[in-house]
């Protein structure tokens, strides 16, 4: 997500595969995260949409560029991919926030994600597993 971010949709037709490839031998968890990151990164807009509402304070182009993009993954993940429970979609995006962004990051992506799900739960009709 990091580097589709950066580098745009070139990146998408024309080294995203490649680069999933060079990272894990596991045929299963290629396709999984090709078809995560491929998801996610069409699903972006929508997502950064949502977080501009969320977050008022932090514009999407100001958050941190893995803060912005662990969030549109979860994003897409909580709306999109109904095999991940929440909780763990929450617990993971918070992880990576913490583990390879800000201090501060962990509390940032929490508040968020627990905004959109709250929020997409209530439309939905759906209760949290």
């Amino acid at each position: 997500m990091y580097q589709l971010d950066v580098q745009g949709e070139d990146f998408l037709i024309h080294g995203l595969t490649e680069f999933i490839n060079e990272t894990t031998e596991d045929p299963k968890t290629r396709e999984l995260a090709l078809f995560m990151a491929r998801g996610a990164w069409i699903f972006h807009k929508q997502a950064d949409e949502w977080f501009g509402r969320l977050a008022e304070k932090w514009p999407v182009y100001r958050m941190a560029t893995v803060d912005r993009n662990v969030l549109r993954l979860a994003a897409w993940e909580l709306t999109n991919y109904p095999n991940t429970p929440p909780r763990v979609v929450l617990d993971e995006a918070i992880n990576l926030g913490k583990e390879f962004s800000t201090a501060d990051s962990g509390a940032f992506v929490n508040g968020v994600l627990d905004s959109l799900l709250k929020e997409h739960l209530a439309l939905t009709g759906r209760a949290m597993t």
